[in-house]
């Protein structure tokens, strides 16, 4: 397209009153949202898939939160036993009580 052409035609665009809406249109739209129902999510009596997963969280949050105090509290125990490592305390647990002599 020409220069000449593309100044034609934004002249021509900028005279151009832009276009509003009907009288009356935000009434209409309000209207037709009162009469309109919601969709439903689910079928009446079966919950969505969301409505379970929202009444499940609290219980997954929990043993999260169970899990990591876990963790921690054997991190404490480890810690204050003087071990460094998991391999450790699993090493020196194996040799206390898996390899005790026949007598004991």
């Amino acid at each position: 397209m020409s220069r000449k052409k593309l100044d034609q035609l934004f002249r021509a665009a900028r005279t151009v009153t832009g276009l509003g809406p009907s009288a009356g249109f935000a009434d209409q739209v309000l209207r037709a949202l009162r009469q309109e129902p919601p969709p439903p999510l689910a079928p009446p009596g079966e919950p969505a898939l969301f409505d379970e997963l929202n009444a499940l969280f609290p219980r997954l949050a929990v043993a999260a939160l169970v899990l990591m105090a876990l963790g921690v509290a054997a991190n404490l125990v480890l810690g204050a036993s003087e071990l460094t490592d998991w391999g450790d305390g699993v090493t020196q647990l194996s040799t206390q009580w898996f390899l005790l002599p026949k007598g004991f």
